[in-house]
């Protein structure tokens, strides 16, 4: 007999499960979420989370360990997960369990025409809790200052959006600028102002009871190896770990400058995540 999965609000019991509560890596996701809106949870209501956000076409997958070795379980979520019919579905789930979903869902999305564009591990990282020099607002140097970005304020706005526009083609975001740029500003951002620009940036958000992400460090690329990147972890770092937070964060394992970067600032990895991207052919 098929799993049923039904949709569940962010009340439900499943959450108090142990095992759910005490992973750090896609739980800080979709404990996240569980405070916003715009995104669906569905549950078979043992031990399997399935979070979707439409809008990026985003799932996150959590389930116990032991669905490993549960081939039937694994294949029911394939095809729920098909039947969903996401376009360009990217789904996170724990590396543990990837390599026999990603084979499955091979297969049973072969009945309406998706193919498995790109397969990547992502490195959840957690800081060590190491004590790191404080970075100050206002640094040695002629007009270089660090500033919390006002959204309200038309001078940072504009600043923030020609910062981007930089780094569109880079990050991929030529076609959702304008969503990825509005959602970063409703987020906490700090930015190193030097020369009446943005060289370089943080970007603080998904919070959980315990840990607090840095989604975002970026620099210009006519800015780099000058140590504005180091500047403004260390900045971030700071700001999370004075609201008593643990600071966590996830980055792709083949971004050689980030990973420096994030063991130069006393991270550790925690963990892997694997991303699985769909794209449908029709």
């Amino acid at each position: 007999m098929a799993t049923k999965f039904d949709m569940i609000n962010g009340n439900d019991e499943i959450f108090k499960n142990k095992e759910y509560v005490e992973d750090s890596i896609i739980f800080n996701a979709i404990e996240s979420a569980r405070k916003e809106s715009g995104f669906e949870l569905y549950s078979d209501h043992k031990y399997v989370i399935i979070l979707i956000t439409k809008n990026d076409h985003r799932v996150w997958l959590w389930t116990s360990a032991a669905i490993k070795d549960d081939t039937n379980k694994l294949i029911d979520i394939c095809r729920f997960l098909r039947d969903c019919n996401i376009p360009k579905a990217e789904i996170y789930l724990k590396q543990d369990v990837a390599d026999s979903f990603s084979d499955l869902y091979a297969l049973t999305t072969l009945e309406i025409n998706y193919s498995i564009t790109d397969e990547f591990s992502i490195a959840v990282f957690t800081h060590t809790g190491e004590k790191i020099a404080e970075i100050p607002a206002a640094l040695p140097g002629e007009g270089e200052e660090i500033v919390k970005i006002d959204k309200d304020n038309a001078e940072h706005t504009k600043m923030v959006w020609d910062f981007y526009e930089s780094l569109k083609e880079e990050f991929h975001w030529q076609t959702k600028l304008e969503r990825k740029v509005n959602q970063y500003l409703n987020t906490d951002m700090y930015a190193l102002i030097k020369d009446g620009r943005i060289v370089a940036n943080a970007v603080i958000g998904s919070r959980t009871e315990e840990f607090l992400r840095i989604k975002s460090i970026a620099v210009r690329e006519d800015e780099r190896r000058k140590g504005f990147g180091y500047k403004m972890c260390v900045y971030a770092l700071n700001q999370i770990k004075s609201r008593g937070l643990t600071p966590i964060l996830y980055t792709h394992i083949g971004n050689a400058a980030a990973m420096a970067l994030w063991a130069k600032t006393a991270f550790k990895e925690k963990n892997k995540l694997y991303l699985l991207k769909i794209e449908n052919n029709d």
